[in-house]
This record gives C-alpha cells, structure tokens and sequence, in this order.
C-alpha cells in the first residue's frame, strides 16, 4: 500500500526502443517513440516527438556540461545561500560518474515555439533489488514518484534541443 501511495505511475501508451550509451550511464535507457502521450501538463506543449540518438547524445553531453550551472540557478533562483553545488560538478566527468548507475527514460515533444524539448527521466539502479521494486515497469512507463525512495533515487531534466537551453519549471511571481 505504500508503494501505492508513493508512486504515481504516468501510462506512457506507445513504442519504445531500449538503447545503452556507455559514455553517459552503465545501464539501459528507453526512447518513447512520439505515440505516447507526455504525460506532464507543460503551458507550450503541442505534439509529441520522438527523440532520435543523436538528439539524445546532444541531450546527455548537455546535461554533463551544464549540470552544474542548472543546479546553481535552482539555488538562485530560491535565493538559497546555505546550501552549494559542489563545484567538481562543474567538470562533466564528474556529472557523468554521479548519473552512471542511474538507467535513463527519454521522451520528447515539440511546444508553441516549434522548439524540440527531450526530456531525460533519471532512475537510480546502484541498488538493483529496490530499483526493481521500485521501478517496476520502467521500460513501459515514464516514472514519477515522491516522498522516501524517489526523492533520492530519481531525478528529470527538460532540454530545449532548438535553444541549447535547460527549461527550468520554476515559476515566480
């Protein structure tokens, strides 16, 4: 029941094609194809979209290469000052060791702008069994969970691929 309760599973209905890419990630990764719906309500969504490889290597060298600089306008943006990004997180080797256990969920969609937006869903598989448990079904369905588990186990990302850009789901007043 806690499980159940912890975890809201987003039916992803579609095509999905398992890749591996050794250079970002020990373990799998799935592509949604653009016949599953995105499952998150996004104000510019318009269509669904496919990522190809080669959008999703763009997507993971950018992710390496600018996590550091994400996470620190998080902090900005809150305007938290007691806690930092550990500035190793600023070499994109470093980004690429913290998320190598973690197996990858990709999706796409296109927005008003006619931008392409991948989205790169995180789920933490150092400790196989609890992944198992917890990311039952992962290769099927985009993951969304809170509270215990998820909270240190998971992590997404949206890229703007047009804009070369992180889009950020902060919203202020």
């Amino acid at each position: 029941m806690k499980l159940a309760i912890s975890i809201i599973l987003l039916a992803v209905f579609g095509k999905f094609q398992v890749i591996t890419l050794k250079k970002y990630y020990n373990g799998q990764g799935v592509i949604f194809d653009e016949t599953a719906h995105y499952p998150w309500i996004e104000r510019d969504y318009v269509k669904p979209y496919k990522p190809s490889i080669e959008d999703i290597k763009k997507a993971e060298k950018f992710l390496s290469e600018n996590y550091y600089s994400y996470e620190q306008n998080i902090l900005d943006s809150f305007q938290i000052t007691k806690h930092k990004i550990s500035l190793e997180f600023k070499n994109p080797k470093n980004v690429i060791k913290k998320f190598q256990k973690y197996n990858r969920q990709y999706a796409g969609f296109i927005n008003s702008s006619k931008d392409t937006i991948i989205y790169i869903g995180l789920l933490n598989f150092a400790n196989k069994k609890k992944a198992e448990e917890y990311f039952d079904g992962w290769k099927e369905i985009i993951m969304l969970g809170s509270d215990g588990f998820y909270d240190k186990n998971q992590d997404s990302f949206l890229i703007n691929q047009t804009k070369t850009s992180f889009v950020y789901r902060i919203h202020s007043k």
